[in-house]
């Protein structure tokens, strides 16, 4: 069975959210240190609440809240042992990429899952109208 492509739909303006995405970066000094940087680069995709246990595999009475999924042509990383995950700034609020896969219904664009980091609002100085998570 063949998967409907709807990159047209995804590349349509009318459906875009901008983003700050957080990369981690090892900058190494010309005596050789090591440095861990962060670089922040504006992206847009469609951004909507996520349903992490479709995803992740929760313990009996967790609840899992604060989830988005992102579909974007940037490409973005889960991270590894040594550099840390990708996040992502929306609405005033950091998440943290919990999974990123290609997506199959459009060609070029990258599926992310991510958890919000900061439980507490009030610390980030979001508003709480500032999104559907407020």
């Amino acid at each position: 069975m063949a998967l409907q492509n709807v990159a047209d739909v995804l590349d349509d303006p009318d459906f875009w959210s901008e983003a700050v995405l957080i990369q981690s970066i090892v900058a190494v000094s010309s005596i050789g240190l090591a440095r861990a940087l962060e670089k922040g680069t504006r992206i847009r995709g469609v951004i909507f609440p996520g349903n992490g246990k479709g995803l992740v595999q929760v313990g009996d009475g967790d609840f899992v809240e604060g989830d988005l999924a992102v579909i974007t042509r940037f490409p973005i990383d889960t991270g590894t042992r040594e550099v840390a995950a990708d996040a992502i700034v929306f609405a005033g609020l950091p998440y943290t990429i919990s999974n990123a896969q290609l997506w199959p219904f459009g060609e070029g664009f990258t599926q992310a899952f991510c958890k919000l980091a900061v439980v507490n609002p009030a610390q980030t100085g979001a508003r709480s109208d500032a999104g559907f998570l407020g």
